[in-house]
């Protein structure tokens, strides 16, 4: 090989060598890699009212403050249960609930970034408590879905896009109108129910613009371990629509998590943070998914167990850390298969 051809070998080699980097680079950057991987954090019931007021006053940093693990997840989402609000006129109701405004800051301190308020209390003080909600959570930046100042506002679903991955949220609760539940209609506000045609027009709108879809339903029964006949319906029916992944609340337990045509279903997520009630201890679990896209999607989830000692939260350990997980094991062993 003569100078001249070495070269022009070299030359083309080195312009063939910095035009890979630079195309690395360029998909790093702009977040479309090949294999990109989301880790979203899920908590259950969340209610700043009442008792959780009374002791925590203003010490907004004081509920999360020593649970810095979930600060290392892309997303935390959890279902606000309550209004935030010094408005409206208090519903005729066995349990009302509302929190101060400036208690956003404590959903700020805890990094949580989407809350789902089709449940309730969140219209506990009627549409003026919903809409002054809704106002404080959107100047804070925080999304929310299953609520709205009307159907169509409630209706819509919130979209994240993290590293080039596109995760869509939705909100669903109640079957029909009640004191708990006000369904939100064309022009006035309220949550959206859990009405099949509303979740399969809804996800199927959402499917295309997103690489994940997430739903929350707010059902079941209070201290039921299992869910029942009906939820697992639906939960299954929003699968086959499209839907990736259930989240489930209300029975201020936890229940079991299914996997069902490649879907994930955790039917209830149990208490997180609930000030509505006196009781200063107990123990709950966060649960972890972790969504990749790569040549196919891919998704996983675990349990991690959490102790709340005066509504305040931080990691389980040890035996009582194992046996969270193993009662959740156990309510999981009515599906075919599930996460375990």
């Amino acid at each position: 090989m003569n100078r001249r051809f070495g070269g022009f070998f070299l030359y083309g080699m080195m312009k063939k060598i910095l035009l890979f980097v630079f195309v690395l680079l360029v998909v790093r950057s702009s977040g479309v890699a090949q294999d990109s991987t989301v880790t979203v954090c899920f908590g259950g019931d969340v209610t700043f009212a009442n008792h959780f007021e009374w002791y925590v006053g203003k010490r907004y940093r004081y509920p999360f403050r020593k649970l810095k693990c979930i600060r290392k997840t892309d997303l935390i989402m959890v279902n606000l249960e309550n209004p935030l609000t010094t408005k409206g006129a208090a519903r005729k109701k066995v349990f009302v609930f509302r929190a101060r405004p400036d208690y956003v800051k404590v959903l700020l301190n805890g990094g949580i970034d989407i809350v789902n308020l089709a449940n309730n209390h969140i219209y506990d003080y009627s549409e003026q408590g919903l809409l002054e909600t809704i106002r404080y959570l959107d100047e804070a930046g925080i999304a929310h879905v299953g609520a709205g100042a009307n159907l169509d506002q409630a209706r819509k679903p919130v979209i994240r896009k993290v590293r080039g991955l596109r995760i869509g949220f939705l909100g669903y609760y109640g079957l029909r109108p009640h004191s708990d539940c006000h369904p939100a209609t064309a022009d006035s506000a309220g949550t959206v129910m859990r009405i099949l045609s509303y979740i399969r027009k809804d996800v199927h709108l959402l499917r295309p613009k997103v690489d994940f879809v997430v739903v929350n339903f707010h059902w079941g029964y209070e201290k039921e371990n299992y869910p029942r006949e009906d939820q697992i319906f639906v939960a299954h029916k929003t699968i086959d629509y499209g839907a990736d992944l259930v989240i489930g609340h209300h029975p201020h337990v936890w229940q079991g998590i299914e996997r069902y045509k490649g879907g994930i279903i955790a039917y209830s997520l149990g208490n997180f943070i609930f000030g509505g009630n006196s009781r200063t201890y107990e123990q709950s679990a966060l649960l972890k998914v972790r969504f990749a896209k790569s040549k196919n999607k891919k998704m996983d989830a675990r349990v991690v167990p959490i102790e709340i000692n005066h509504w305040q939260s931080r990691l389980l350990t040890g035996a009582d850390s194992v046996h969270m997980i193993n009662q959740i094991k156990k309510y999981s062993e009515i599906f075919k298969q599930s996460i375990f």
